[in-house]
C-alpha cells in the first residue's frame, strides 16, 4: 500500500472534527480528516451554538456564515409539551424562555441554528483554509510508536486502501469511538437509555391543533419517547428508547416498525408517514445513540487525543455537548501547533486533560439536571439556565499552562490566570473591537495605559524559534493607549490589575499570567513564565531599556 504523511490525522467529520481542522489550519498545521459517511449528517443534534463557540468561529472566519444561515425551526417552535400522544390531552405545557442577553460578557450572542446546517459551513471553511477533508473514507487499524501514528485508510467508493503516517491523531469519532475502544479507555458516569432516532416527513397539523410545538415528551410507543422538529414544518425526528438487556435491537426498527411507532406517538393510526434515511446516501433507517452522562477516564493515550463525544457524552438538554466538544479542540489546536512547530515541549499536551476534564464533568452534571427537570416537572429553572452561561464563559483552567503569582489573592477576580480574557469594548486601528479579538494565533502581552514606557523586551523576545511558522511563534505586544485604545477606561479593572499592569494571554484567549505592575522585574520574569507555559527550558529572553 502507498503511504502519505500529515501532521495531524483527524478521525471523524462531525462538527467537532471539522472544527478541529479549521482551528489547526489557522496555525498552518497540515491536516487530513477522514469520515466514513458520504456526507454530513441531516439529523437533529445541536441546535444552539453558545456565545463561546460563536467567539471561536468569529476568530476563524465563520461567524458571518453561521449568522446568515437559515435559523433553527426551534426559533419559532418554542412550545414544550408532555402527553401520552401528541394528539391527546396535555399533562404539561411550557415554553422555552428566550435566550438571556450576554452582551455584558461577550460580543457574540448565541446562534439558534441546526448542526446539520452548520457542519457544511465548517467543512467548507476547513477546505478553504487548506485542510484535506475526505468523506466516505474509513479509518482502519491504527498503531502508534514514539514518533507518530500509522493508520490504514480505505476509500469506501473505490475500495482503495493506503496508509497514513501522522505525528498525532485526534479521535473525534463519536460516542461509540472505535479508537477509544481499541485503546481500552473506559468511561465513568451514567447510561440512562439507548435510543433510536427515526427521521420522517408527515403533516402533523391536525395533531398540533395550532400549537408551535418544538418538543413533545410522550408515553407512546414507549415511555420516554421524544418527538422533535427536524429542519422544516413537516420534518420531524422521533426518539424511541429501547432496551438491549431485554433483547431489543436497533435492527428491529424496520421501515414498517418505524411508521407504526410514529403513528403511535402522534396518536393517528392512519397518518401518512415517509421515513427518511438516517444518513443521506445510505439505506440506514435509524440512527442510534445513548441518553447518557459520562466522561472517559483518559483524554490522551500517547499520540492519540480524544475529543467531543469520544471523550464525554451528556444529555441533549441545554445543547451543551457539541459546544463542549468544539471548545475541546480549540484548546487542543494551539497546543498541537506549538509542539509540532517546535515552539513548545511535548509536555504541553499533558495540560489538555486537566484543563478540559473538569469542564466536561461540570457540563455533564448540569445537562443531566436540565434533562431530569424537563422530562419530569417541566422547564429548567433560572439557576440552571444561568449555569449554562457560566459554563460557557466563566470556567477556569488549572494546569501547568497557567501561571498564577503568589499575590493573586490580592488581585481582582476578573482576568485571573486560567480564565478567558474578558470582553470589553476597545478600538484598534480605528475600528471598534472586543477584547477577545486581540488574541491569537500566538501569545499576546497587553500592557496597561500607565505601564512603564521605558521597560521593553529585547528583540529576541519577539522572534519565532527556528523551524516554526512565521508569525505563530511571535509574542505580540500591545499597549493600551497606543496600539489599542480603551474609550471607557475599563481595561485595568476588567483584568484585575492596575493601569500600570500587564496581562499575558494564550493563543486560545485564556489568561496565562498577569503582573500587577509592569516593570523591569516583571519583564525579566516573563521568559520563565513563557517557558513554563510552553513546557520548555527557561527561555533566554532579556528585558532592556
Amino acid at each position: 500500500m502507498s503511504e502519505e504523511n500529515t501532521a495531524v490525522l483527524i478521525a471523524g467529520g462531525g462538527i467537532v472534527g471539522l472544527s478541529a481542522a479549521v482551528f489547526l489550519r489557522r496555525h498552518r498545521v497540515p491536516v487530513l480528516l477522514v469520515e466514513r459517511h458520504p456526507g454530513t449528517s441531516m439529523l437533529a443534534k445541536a441546535r444552539v451554538l453558545s456565545p463561546r463557540t460563536m467567539e471561536l468561529y468569529r476568530g476563524h472566519g465563520l461567524e458571518e456564515a453561521v449568522r446568515a444561515a437559515p435559523p433553527s425551526v426551534f426559533l419559532a417552535a418554542t412550545d414544550v409539551v408532555r402527553a401520552t400522544t401528541l394528539i391527546g390531552p396535555e399533562e404539561y405545557r411550557g415554553s422555552r424562555p428566550p435566550g438571556e442577553s450576554v452582551a455584558w460578557a461577550s460580543p457574540c450572542p448565541p446562534a439558534l441554528v441546526e448542526q446539520s446546517t452548520v457542519e457544511p459551513l465548517v467543512r467548507a471553511r476547513a477546505e478553504e483554509l487548506g485542510a484535506d477533508v475526505r468523506f466516505h473514507t474509513e479509518l482502519g487499524e491504527v498503531t502508534q510508536d514514539a514518533d507518530g501514528v500509522t493508520a490504514s485508510v480505505t476509500d469506501r467508493a473505490s475500495g482503495r486502501r493506503h496508509t497514513v503516517r501522522a505525528r498525532y491523531l485526534i479521535a473525534a469519532d463519536g460516542h461509540r469511538s472505535p479508537l477509544r475502544d481499541a485503546l481500552g479507555i473506559h468511561t465513568r458516569g451514567r447510561r440512562l437509555a439507548h435510543v433510536v432516532n427515526i427521521a420522517f416527513e408527515a403533516d402533523l397539523g391536525a395533531a398540533l391543533r395550532g400549537r408551535s410545538v418544538g418538543l413533545a415528551y410522550l408515553a407512546r410507543p414507549v415511555p420516554g419517547t421524544l418527538l422533535a422538529r427536524l429542519d422544516g414544518a413537516d420534518r420531524w425526528v422521533l426518539m424511541v428508547p429501547y432496551d438491549p438487556e431485554r433483547g431489543e435491537d436497533p435492527r428491529d426498527f424496520t421501515p414498517e416498525r418505524c411508521v407504526a411507532d410514529v403513528r403511535a406517538a402522534v396518536g393517528a393510526p392512519g397518518l401518512a408517514v415517509r421515513v427518511l434515511p438516517a444518513v443521506p446516501g445510505t439505506d440506514r433507517v435509524v440512527h442510534t445513540w445513548e441518553l447518557a452522562s459520562w466522561v472517559a477516564e483518559e483524554y490522551r493515550r500517547d499520540r492519540i487525543l480524544l475529543a467531543g463525544d469520544a471523550v464525554h457524552v451528556m444529555p441533549p438538554s441545554g445543547g451543551l455537548g457539541a459546544n463542549t466538544g468544539i471548545q475541546d479542540v480549540h484548546n487542543l489546536a494551539w497546543k498541537l501547533a506549538a509542539v509540532l512547530q517546535g515552539r513548545a515541549g511535548a509536555a504541553l499536551l499533558d495540560t489538555y486533560e486537566p484543563e478540559r476534564r473538569p469542564v466536561a464533568e461540570l457540563t455533564c452534571a448540569l445537562s443531566t439536571r436540565l434533562q431530569e427537570e424537563r422530562a419530569g416537572a417541566g422547564g429548567a429553572d433560572a439557576a440552571a439556565r444561568a449555569g449554562r452561561i457560566a459554563l460557557g464563559l466563566g470556567y477556569r483552567y488549572d494546569s501547568e499552562a497557567v501561571v498564577a503569582s503568589d499575590d493573586e489573592d490580592g488581585l481582582g477576580a476578573s482576568g485571573r490566570p486560567g480564565t478567558r480574557a474578558p470582553h470589553l469594548a476597545l478600538v484598534r486601528d480605528g475600528r471598534a473591537c472586543s477584547g477577545i479579538d486581540l488574541y491569537g494565533p500566538g501569545f499576546t502581552l497587553v500592557l496597561g495605559p500607565d505601564a512603564a514606557a521605558d521597560v521593553l523586551l529585547a528583540p529576541d523576545a519577539l522572534a519565532a524559534p527556528a523551524g516554526s511558522a512565521a508569525g505563530d511563534g511571535c509574542l505580540e505586544v500591545l499597549r493600551i493607549g497606543r496600539e489599542v485604545t480603551d474609550p471607557a477606561g475599563r481595561w485595568a479593572a476588567a483584568h484585575g490589575v492596575g493601569g500600570n499592569g500587564a496581562v499575558l494571554v494564550r493563543p486560545d484567549g485564556f489568561v496565562a499570567w498577569r503582573a500587577p505592575v509592569w516593570d523591569a522585574e516583571s519583564a525579566r520574569e516573563l521568559p520563565g513564565v513563557l517557558a513554563r507555559v510552553l513546557a520548555l527550558p527557561r527561555l533566554s529572553v532579556a528585558a532592556g531599556r
